[in-house]
């Protein structure tokens, strides 16, 4: 019986001696594989970042400018129908008033 104990005492330190050392080289190759990895990527994505900012800025200001000439166009549209409106009222009270004389000098 002593020597099933031994022999299981024995197993459970080869166990733990192994799982130790797997330990150890896991830890090994998270420091020399993926946390390289992980900056490398990281830097990439910044890289990636700074050119789609590069590019999206001058965009962003382009619409900004097209909405601001937009709005003025909008602006003055509605002026242009304002002055289209007052010009056919008068139209139509000039046209009124010459079919009056019209109408007076026929008789």
């Amino acid at each position: 019986m002593q020597t099933i104990i031994d022999n299981f005492a024995d197993l459970a330190s080869v166990v733990a001696s192994i799982t130790l050392i797997f330990g150890f080289l896991i830890g090994i190759y998270k420091f020399l594989v993926v946390e390289p990895d992980n900056r490398m990527a990281q830097k990439i994505n910044e890289q990636n970042n700074k050119a789609l900012r590069e590019t999206v800025e001058p965009l962003t200001e382009q619409i900004k400018l097209l909405n601001i000439t937009l709005d003025l166009t909008k602006q003055q549209s509605d002026e242009v129908k304002k002055e289209v409106v007052d010009h056919d009222s008068r139209l139509d009270n000039h046209e009124t008033r010459i079919t009056v004389l019209e109408n007076r000098k026929d008789y």
